[in-house]
């Protein structure tokens, strides 16, 4: 069951979304889920090198330019991130406006987003006695994890500017 915890980040989401611990998070997604043009919700998975905080209401998001994410998100604004790992679940819901473009990473949309309410989901001892999350969602870079590191410090790099 979700409570809603405010509009700022508590310590532990800020942790994971400081773009420090890159390795540590190399398989780890992202969900996140944007408003299509029909109002139905559009998911898309993010690394955690294409996400950073900034400070407790605000993060930065970075999308392929030409996806449907990135439109959603001019058009509409709003975007949700679901961050969901072992013993824990968070959903952040946003609103989103396009930043200048980076002139070393032209083929990213660069999303400023402001918090608007953080929610947490954990399950109630009361209904679901040792229920718990014990694992988020996972990947394979699909290349050497030095040059995924790398790459994904650029685009780290490139948000925070």
């Amino acid at each position: 069951m979700s409570r809603e915890l405010g509009n700022e980040l508590p310590g532990a989401l800020l942790s994971l979304l400081d773009g420090r611990d890159l390795p540590g998070r190399m398989a780890k997604a992202i969900l996140i889920a944007t408003v299509d043009t029909n109002g139905w919700a559009h998911p898309a998975l993010l690394s955690y090198g294409e996400v950073v905080a900034l400070d407790a209401r605000r993060l930065r998001v970075a999308t392929y330019r030409s996806s449907r994410t990135s439109a959603n998100l001019r058009r509409s604004g709003r975007l949700t991130l679901c961050l969901i790992e072992a013993g824990l679940a968070y959903y952040l819901k946003a609103q989103a406006v396009e930043q200048g473009a980076d002139a070393e990473l032209p083929e990213l949309a660069r999303f400023e987003a402001t918090v608007e309410q953080v929610l947490v989901d954990q399950a109630r001892d009361d209904l679901e006695p040792g229920a718990r999350i014990t694992r988020g969602i996972e990947f394979e870079p699909g290349r050497p994890v030095p040059e995924a590191l790398a790459a994904w410090a650029a685009v780290l790099k490139a948000l925070r500017a």
